[in-house]
């Protein structure tokens, strides 16, 4: 089966499901404090992205994860699992485990085209001092 992934308002690229799983087409920052996750949440909803394109969630040691209000459920074990298989994505990935398992939260925001993709970038560098990580189809780069 095949799910399709928005580029822009008039294309569409299909993606296989079992890709899906890694974090295409989003940015994505980690949180060492749980309150700039709330105030990056918020920045990202008044600049227009909608609840079902933010995922936002922090670990806890030996307990689920901490969802966050306005946002959609983390898909962090589907995406660690396919990430495992997954070239250099894995690398960032791992890190992003570890901080999660140290109880660090972590902000995934999908994108579809370059303005979005920036726009979600400068709101998650206000909120964090943490890197910011865009993930293509088959890449991910670093967004300063």
């Amino acid at each position: 089966m095949t799910t399709k992934a928005e580029t822009s308002a008039s294309e569409e690229i299909p993606i296989h499901d079992d890709f899906v799983k890694y974090p295409i087409y989003k940015v994505v920052s980690v949180f060492k404090d749980r309150e700039k996750v709330n105030a990056a949440v918020e920045e990202l909803r008044q600049a227009g992205y909608p609840p079902e394109d933010i995922e936002a969630f922090c670990g806890i040691k030996s307990d689920e994860p901490v969802r966050f209000e306005g946002t959609t459920h983390g898909i962090w074990s589907n995406l660690a699992h396919a990430a495992s298989h997954i070239g250099p994505g894995r690398t960032y990935l791992e890190r992003y485990e570890r901080h999660l398992s140290d109880g660090h939260c972590l902000i995934m925001v999908k994108v579809n085209n370059a303005v979005r993709k920036q726009r979600a970038a400068d709101i998650l560098h206000r909120h964090t001092d943490e890197r910011v990580t865009y993930f293509g189809l088959l890449m991910a780069d670093e967004i300063k």
